[in-house]
């Protein structure tokens, strides 16, 4: 064999070498990948359970108090018309609570190159029928809102916004106040409160 073979030789299984290399390597970015699809499945219906854990706490809690009513009045010979009245309060509490939505965030990023902010929401509850954004911030603008949107249980959906003026997007200050309401329609707010790409949640308020 020449010199030339030789030279040909080595450098076929140098790159012989080099695309086993290769494919290793995607073997184990593709198993690494499939590992943390895996991990947010299972976070995900973690997050689920513990939603719905917490609904069955605050439903178990209802009834209890409704049969502590039943064993202090005389409502059952219709005698207690203030113990009527809490029973009731009790009912429509545990009607909103099978169908109340359960919003969370799953944190935000931002793109620096081009000012691009994108905040993801969740919802961990029931259906939440997301009507409107309220926007309060002089470094930010909203953009491609899809209004009204149907954010089923287990779902999420992306509020996107751009920063506007000189300041770098992960030093702009907002306040996103998200208005919505469950399948019988009553209405709640949430607010979030943000800098960049560090956002927080308020609780939900029920709007009478």
């Amino acid at each position: 064999m020449d010199k030339d073979s030789i030279i040909i030789t080595c450098q076929i299984i140098t790159a012989l070498g080099s695309l086993s290399t290769f494919g290793m390597f995607l073997f184990l970015f593709r198993k690494d990948k499939d590992k943390q699809t895996q991990i947010n499945k299972l976070t995900s219906i973690t997050t689920l359970l513990e939603a719905q854990n917490n609904v069955m706490k605050e439903h178990n809690n209802l009834v209890s108090q409704q049969v502590e009513i039943f064993r202090n009045t005389k409502i059952l010979s219709g005698q207690d018309n203030k113990a009527l009245s809490e029973l009731r309060n009790i009912e429509e509490k545990k009607l909103k609570l099978s169908v109340r939505p359960n919003l969370w965030l799953n944190g935000a990023g931002y793109r620096g190159y081009d000012g691009e902010l994108k905040i993801d929401l969740n919802n961990k509850g029931e259906v939440a029928y997301v009507t409107n954004f309220n926007l309060t911030s002089s470094d930010i603008i909203l953009h491609n809102e899809h209004l009204p949107y149907e954010l089923e249980g287990g779902q999420r959906r992306y509020i996107f916004a751009r920063s506007k003026g000189n300041k770098h997007i992960k030093n702009a200050i907002y306040s996103i106040e998200i208005l919505y309401k469950d399948k019988i329609n009553t209405q709640y707010s949430i607010t979030i409160i943000g800098e960049g790409a560090n956002v927080t949640l308020s609780e939900p308020t029920e709007i009478e």
